[in-house]
């Protein structure tokens, strides 16, 4: 190399290295060792977590790292050596549960949650905050790391709207299940008196024949009371009077426990006895029109927890279904099957078969549909199969049909034996 080009490197001027970072306040940089100074520096600038020293006597912010810059929204040159209250919150109503950052909590070590920090365009941020008070020489300072949290808190507060208008949800659904459940008992009720219309006559029939037995042995054992001879004969009449007396009133004290409120009294029954005394008040109509009354029970049904009249009325409801049928087909006579027997260990199955004129495959889809009627004006409000239905979904019970044209229809009732545990 040539003694000039030497010159030249000579006169050169010596690099100087610019350090990356921002430096650290001058009572907090380490002065002895420079290297282990910039690496603290590095370590400082560089933190997951936004980073503040705060001057206490001087209530400045004298240093602030790439995170804290990136939280308050400020450049360097706009916070470093600032007043550290402009990051506190000002005019704005805070969030609930929530408060605003203070002087006071930069002038005590610990840790704070859910306070609101105010940046360059007047947002709020929520940040967690984490202060060591320090004593370097003369001066006190505050270390204080914040961090974020403002994403987690809007998800909360999102979550909490969420749940406030979900429970609201619910309780409209309530409300909705509520009224249905009252329209259903108006419904059912609204289905006794049309059954009880249905029944009249030959409920009417049925109390007629013993007043008539009431009335002429009453008037017998009037006519014969002079004479001594005939107490015998007066003794026989007033055991009839009774007897006749006695089947009235069984028949009215059933028609009472039958318009009952039916979401009384659940308990444990047996079926046999409720298919019984559904068919009390009709046994007489099925003699009339030559229709047989076939009872096939099971010797091994278990009773049932449900309530007596509530299933008398789904028993009365297909029995007089069963009837009509018959009559519709004009063969002077038929027969109704009445079967029960053990599904299952949980389920009891009741089948009602008659050979009546069956039901087409359109209607069958809309038998249970309220108002639904295939029968002739005056004769039925299409209200017996849609109460069954409502009837059998409270006890988790199903209810299908099997039918054909001019031969006949099967209802197959499945019950479960406690429909609590459904």
């Amino acid at each position: 190399m040539s003694k000039k080009a030497k010159i030249k490197i000579a006169e050169r001027a010596p690099l100087k290295l610019v350090p990356a970072v921002a430096p650290m306040p001058p009572f907090v940089r380490v002065t002895k060792n420079e290297k282990v100074a910039e690496q603290l520096e590095a370590l400082f600038e560089n933190a997951n977590d936004a980073i503040l020293v705060v001057d206490l006597k001087k209530k400045e912010i004298a240093a602030a790292n790439l995170q804290a810059l990136e939280l308050t929204g400020y450049l360097r040159s706009e916070i470093v050596g600032d007043s550290v209250s402009k990051l506190f919150p000002t005019n704005r109503e805070l969030p609930e549960h929530s408060q605003g950052l203070a002087l006071t909590h930069l002038e005590n070590s610990g840790f704070f949650e859910d306070l609101v920090l105010q940046n360059k365009d007047g947002m709020y941020r929520f940040v967690s905050l984490s202060v060591k008070v320090l004593s370097l020489g003369r001066n006190h300072v505050a270390m204080c790391i914040f961090r974020d949290v403002t994403e987690k808190k809007n998800m909360e507060r999102e979550l909490i709207t969420k749940h406030g208008e979900l429970r609201n949800a619910y309780l409209s659904l309530e409300k909705a299940n509520a009224e249905h459940r009252a329209m259903q008992d108006t419904l059912v009720e609204s289905g006794k008196l049309a059954a009880l219309g249905e029944l009249a006559a030959g409920i009417a029939h049925e109390l007629n024949q013993p007043l008539t037995g009431v009335k002429g042995f009453a008037q017998e054992a009037l006519a014969t009371i002079p004479n001594e001879k005939k107490l015998e004969s007066i003794k026989t009449c007033l055991e009839e009077v009774v007897k006749g007396a006695e089947k009235m009133e069984r028949i009215i004290t059933h028609l009472r426990k039958f318009t009952r409120k039916s979401t009384e009294d659940f308990e444990w029954v047996d079926v046999h006895e409720v298919i019984d005394e559904s068919l009390v008040m009709l046994a007489k109509q099925f003699r009339s029109r030559g229709i047989e009354v076939i009872r096939e029970y099971g010797s091994d049904v278990p009773k049932i927890y449900c309530n007596p009249f509530q299933l008398e009325q789904v028993f009365i409801n297909l029995a007089t279904n069963a009837r009509d049928a018959i009559e519709s087909k004009r063969a002077g006579r038929g027969k109704i099957v009445i079967r029960t027997l053990r599904h299952s260990s949980k389920i009891v199955e009741v089948q009602f078969e008659d050979d009546g004129t069956g039901i087409t495959e359109a209607a069958r889809s809309k038998i249970f549909n309220p108002f639904f009627t295939t029968k002739e004006v005056g004769k039925g409000m299409g209200l017996g199969l849609s109460i069954t239905h409502g009837i059998l979904s409270r006890l988790h019970a199903s209810i299908i049909v099997e039918s054909q044209l001019n031969v006949g229809t099967k209802f197959v009732i499945k019950v479960p034996v406690d429909y609590r545990g459904h």
